[in-house]
C-alpha cells in the first residue's frame, strides 16, 4: 500500500482569522469616517468666523421646524438696504440685552425698523429691531453639531457623558487595525528594500562589508573556520528585520504624536471659534433672565366709602383709591356682588338678592388682573324699602 501525503490548503482556522481581520478593517473605517465626518462639521460650522461670517448655536425651538435647537447657522453680513422681507436675520435682542435673536424678518415696522417673528411663535416678536442692530442673513445650516452647547446650557451632564464616551469609543475603534496596517507597512518596505523582498536596502547602512578572508578560510586570531557565506547572509537578513521593525515603531510613534497635535489644534480652534448663541425663545418655552428682580405686587384697598343717594330710587357707593390702575370695582354684600363700575362712585339700584325693609352694610372690591382682588375695611350703609326697589342710605 503506498500513502501519498497532500498538503495545500486553507482551514478554518485561517478562514475565520481572515474573517475577524476584514471585520476589524471595515469597523476601523467605519469609525475614522465617523470622526473624520464630525471634525469636518465643526470646522464647516466655525471657519466661517475667520471671513467675517457669524456662526451662530440655535438654542431654542422658536424657528422650528426650519432651525432645531442645536444646529449651528452660519449668518452672511448683509448692508441694512439689502434686507428683504422673509429672511431670517440675526440680530441683537432688543428685549434680552447681550443676546442674540435669530427670527424672520414679516414686516416692516414705523421708522425703518424690522418686525420680526419666529416660525414657531403664534404672534410676532413684541418688540422690533433697528437695522443697525442686525449682524446677518442666515446663509448655511449645519445640524445638530452644537447639541453639546444646549445640553451644556441645560445641565443635560448625562448626555454631554454618553457623547465623550461615544468619541472615545470611536477613536478607540479607529485604531482597532493597526497591527495589520503596520504588518502591510513593514511588507511593503521589506519588499522595496531589496531585489527579492528580503535584500537589504541601499542606504539603510545595514550592507554587511565583505570580508577579505575566503569561504572556509580559518580566522588568523581565533583559529577559528570563517563564517560561511550562508551564514553571513542570515546575519544581514536578522538586521534588516529588525532595522524595519524599529523603523516601523518610529514611524507609529510618529504618527500618535501628529494625531494627538492635530486633536489638539482642531480642540483649541474650536474653542477660540466657538459659535455664539442664538436664545430668542418660543411663546411655550420657559427662560431664565438673571438680570431681571421681581417683586410681589400689593393692590390698596378702597377707602372712604360713602352713600349717596339719587332721585331714582337708587343710591351710589363712592370711594378713594390711589393704586394702580384697576380693572373694576364691585359693591359687595358679603361675597354678593351687587354691582360693579370701572370708576368712583359705582351706582347700585335695588333688585331681588336683597330683602325688602333691611340694611345691609356693603364694602368696594378692587378686581386688579385677573383674580388679584383687595376688599376695604372700610363700609357704608343702605336701607331696602318696605315695598318695591327703592333703596336709600342708612
Amino acid at each position: 500500500m503506498v500513502s501519498i501525503e497532500v498538503s495545500g490548503g486553507r482551514t478554518p482556522h485561517d478562514a475565520l482569522r481572515d474573517v475577524l481581520d476584514w471585520g476589524r478593517v471595515v469597523v476601523a473605517t467605519l469609525a475614522r469616517g465617523i470622526v473624520a465626518t464630525l471634525l469636518g462639521l465643526a470646522l464647516w460650522a466655525a471657519a466661517p468666523a475667520v471671513i467675517g461670517w457669524h456662526p451662530t448655536t440655535v438654542m431654542t425651538g422658536s424657528m422650528e421646524p426650519r432651525l432645531a435647537p442645536g444646529d449651528v447657522v452660519v449668518s452672511r453680513p448683509v448692508a441694512q438696504a439689502e434686507i428683504r422681507l422673509g429672511q431670517i436675520l440675526l440680530a441683537d435682542d432688543p428685549d434680552q440685552p447681550g443676546h442674540l435673536r435669530m427670527h424672520r424678518f414679516v414686516q416692516a415696522g414705523p421708522d425703518g425698523t424690522l418686525v420680526t417673528k419666529g416660525d414657531a411663535n403664534p404672534q410676532r416678536d413684541s418688540t422690533a429691531i433697528d437695522r443697525a442692530a442686525v449682524h446677518g442673513v442666515a446663509f448655511l445650516r449645519i445640524p445638530s453639531i452644537g447639541a453639546p452647547i444646549v445640553w451644556l446650557r441645560d445641565g443635560e451632564w448625562h448626555r454631554v457623558v454618553l457623547l465623550a464616551l461615544a468619541v472615545t469609543g470611536a477613536l478607540f475603534l479607529c485604531t482597532i487595525d493597526g497591527s495589520l496596517r503596520r504588518l502591510a507597512s513593514s511588507s511593503s518596505s521589506s519588499s522595496s528594500d531589496g531585489d527579492d523582498g528580503d535584500g537589504p536596502a541601499a542606504d539603510d547602512g545595514l550592507e554587511a562589508r565583505p570580508t577579505s578572508a575566503p569561504s572556509g578560510a580559518a580566522d588568523v586570531r581565533s583559529g577559528r573556520p570563517a563564517q560561511s557565506g550562508r551564514h553571513a547572509q542570515s546575519g544581514r537578513h536578522l538586521l534588516l528585520r529588525r532595522a524595519l521593525r524599529r523603523r516601523v515603531r518610529r514611524v507609529r510613534r510618529l504618527r500618535r504624536a501628529g494625531g494627538a497635535a492635530a486633536v489638539v489644534l482642531v480642540a483649541g480652534g474650536l474653542g477660540v471659534l466657538l459659535p455664539a448663541q442664538a436664545v430668542a425663545a418660543p411663546f411655550a418655552k420657559t427662560t431664565v433672565n438673571p438680570t431681571s428682580s421681581f417683586a410681589t405686587l400689593t393692590v390698596p384697598q378702597a377707602t372712604t366709602l360713602a352713600c349717596t343717594a339719587n332721585g331714582d330710587g337708587s343710591v351710589n357707593i363712592g370711594f378713594a383709591y390711589g393704586g394702580p390702575t384697576a380693572t373694576s370695582f364691585s359693591v359687595m354684600n358679603g361675597t354678593t356682588v351687587l354691582a360693579t363700575g370701572t370708576t368712583s362712585p359705582v351706582k347700585l339700584v335695588g333688585s331681588g338678592i336683597l330683602s325688602l325693609g333691611q340694611v345691609y352694610t356693603v364694602t368696594v372690591r378692587v378686581n386688579f388682573v385677573g383674580n388679584w382682588t383687595s376688599t376695604s375695611t372700610a363700609t357704608a350703609r343702605i336701607q331696602t324699602a318696605l315695598v318695591g326697589t327703592n333703596l336709600s342710605c342708612a
